[in-house]
């Protein structure tokens, strides 16, 4: 397997992984800031989410031009591409609920006020 081989399986990988990493990121790193976000104004927790939202919709990207890139040679792999194309599929959707997560946890930090401990 050569280089370009092995870095065109791991986008196949960006969304499972680019996802929960990102939701994992944002739910210590909110954490983290609350009790900041009471003293002063609540900015960062908002630019961290709204990062890490990108950051899960760009492994959901990756993962759909895996496929995409890749879509008539499953047809011809001799390996076995449907696994490949089954895992950037679940990659695209776990990028997306993901993102969708981290949304729903900005929301819920922009509505709630921090300093209600």
């Amino acid at each position: 397997m050569t280089i370009n081989e092995s870095n065109a399986r791991l986008t196949y990988w960006a969304g499972v992984a680019l996802g929960p990493a990102a939701w994992a990121a944002n739910l210590q790193g909110v954490y983290a800031i609350t009790h900041l976000a009471c003293e002063k104004a609540k900015w960062g927790g908002i630019a961290l989410s709204t990062l890490l939202v990108l950051g899960a919709l760009a492994g959901a990207v990756i993962s759909a031009r895996a496929i995409r890139r890749r879509a008539g040679i499953e047809w011809n792999d001799t390996a076995g591409g449907g696994p490949r194309a089954f895992l950037a599929w679940l990659g695209v959707g776990t990028g997306v609920l993901f993102a969708l997560v981290i949304a729903d946890q900005l929301l819920a930090a922009v509505v709630i006020s921090p300093c209600l401990r």
